[in-house]
């Protein structure tokens, strides 16, 4: 990394101190960059509390870093060998790598609990749910997602909390259905339709009728026919291309389909089937090809397809959390 300052004023706080954390544990932090931090964690009480518990959570997590360190050294001793002189050891690499994983783990599961509290209907991560509505319309969430529900005399509004649902709309012209992620909307009268929430971003996927997609910015809003799709990204509505339907709604049928798809993103998706997370701690291994259909109802099978496959190793640290490297 340059010595340029690592954190962006677009990260929340909690994700700048995350950053920093992990730039002053790397191998390679500068002098410039710890004169920026100090610099940054003096400009605010925000800053300051948001790092020192970072911190705090190093001091809780060390011991189990340390147990990731001996299942390593159990397993491939020649990796723990003893440092050369100017290398940084090896354990310390690991001890942050494995603390920042349980951090991110953290930082998953709390958000999740919120939104269920929030939400009408929920499922739980390897879960489906079908829920038919008053109106009619039936809507059926993928795993891992939380949405609320409102009804009134002229709408019908659904906001997806997280995750994933198919919307069968019963057809109502006095009442407009619409989903949305808390900014972007999904507007349809009578159709059948799939939205997915990644944080901010939106992704809508159209497999009967017609939806209207807006920002609620200047942008005109895409209208988004049968299959086709349009993704909601920083903001903006983007240009509407075709869609594979039956490889895009594939979980409906209990199947992932990933062709040539970065292992980061595979990763990023299998996480939404299990209780818990897959970490890569190889910066270099997200980068990594991946093709292939796998089972929804066993996703540590692609765990096993991916290690052997693309020749991975990997280490658990509870039952929850895999560490790839």
């Amino acid at each position: 990394m340059s010595s340029t300052q690592p954190s962006s004023p677009k990260q929340s706080v909690s994700d700048q101190a995350t950053t920093w954390f992990a730039r002053l544990h790397a191998d390679d932090v500068t002098a410039v960059e710890q004169a920026q931090f100090k610099s940054w964690y003096g400009e605010s009480p925000q800053h300051a509390k948001a790092y020192d518990k970072m911190l705090l959570l190093w001091d809780r997590l060390e011991a189990p870093g340390k147990r990731v360190h001996a299942q390593l050294k159990e397993q491939h001793p020649a990796r723990a060998r003893q440092p050369l002189p100017g290398e940084q050891p090896y354990i310390r690499r690991f001890i942050a790598a494995s603390a920042l994983a349980l951090v991110v783990l953290l930082s998953y599961q709390l958000p999740v609990h919120y939104q269920n509290w929030q939400s009408d209907y929920f499922t739980a991560p390897g879960k489906q749910l079908t829920v038919v509505l008053d109106d009619g319309s039936r809507l059926t969430l993928n795993t891992d997602t939380a949405l609320a529900v409102n009804l009134s005399d002229n709408q019908r509004n659904i906001e997806l909390l997280r995750g994933e649902a198919y919307f069968q709309v019963s057809p109502d012209k006095n009442r407009p259905f619409i989903v949305s992620n808390g900014t972007a909307k999904a507007r349809a009268v009578g159709t059948a339709f799939s939205v997915k929430k990644a944080d901010e971003d939106m992704q809508v996927i159209v497999s009967e009728g017609t939806v209207e997609v807006s920002s609620g910015k200047a942008d005109a809003p895409a209208l988004v026919h049968i299959n086709q799709q349009v993704d909601y990204q920083q903001g903006h509505v983007g240009p509407v291309m075709s869609s594979n339907i039956l490889e895009s709604l594939a979980w409906q049928r209990g199947q992932l389909i990933f062709k040539q798809q970065p292992l980061s993103k595979v990763i990023q998706e299998v996480n939404r089937y299990r209780s818990g997370q897959i970490m890569i701690l190889n910066p270099k291994l997200k980068e990594r090809i991946v093709s292939g259909v796998f089972d929804t109802a066993d996703p540590d099978a692609v765990v096993d397809g991916i290690k052997t496959t693309l020749k991975v190793s990997s280490v658990s640290l509870s039952e929850q959390l895999v560490l790839l490297y």
